[in-house]
């Protein structure tokens, strides 16, 4: 079994603060009927292109670090080991992301430059609204053990 090492700055305080900054207050609008799916997408790429990719990449630099560089990331999911739990508390910040990405992009697709009421199919609105809230719940955990 692998030592355990130290987690690079993976600044979920930061992520956070971006997340409620832009995402949460977007997404408010967007269930409630005040802007379009189009419109949620726009908002939504600059900080799923920006702050939370950066922070994607940090936790894949710290996963390469505790799992060592001539390993690279191996396809499928990380190995749970004991020795990797600091790395892999992360990963779901990273797969919520791109799960909500894909959400985020399907919504855009069906409803265009409609609003959330437009939909066929309400479920997704729900859907949608849960992630950003247990996404937030999940941010704020991990910001609190980084304090």
């Amino acid at each position: 079994m692998t030592d355990v090492i130290a987690i690079p700055s993976l600044d979920t305080t930061a992520l956070l603060a971006d997340y409620r900054s832009t995402v949460v207050p977007a997404a408010a609008d967007f269930v409630r009927g005040h802007i379009s799916a189009r419109a949620l997408r726009e908002k939504w790429l600059p900080y799923f292109r920006g702050p939370f990719l950066q922070y994607e990449i940090a936790v894949q630099d710290a996963w390469r670090e505790a799992y060592g560089p001539d390993q690279g990331i191996e396809p499928g999911p990380p190995t749970a080991d004991p020795a990797y739990a600091e790395q892999l508390r992360y990963f779901p910040v990273t797969i919520t992301h791109n799960n909500l990405e894909r959400l985020v992009d399907v919504l855009s697709v069906e409803l265009g430059e409609n609003t959330a009421g437009s939909t066929r199919l309400p479920e997704r609105i729900i859907d949608f609204a849960y992630v950003i809230d247990a996404l937030d719940s999940l941010l704020e955990s991990l910001a609190a053990q980084q304090d």
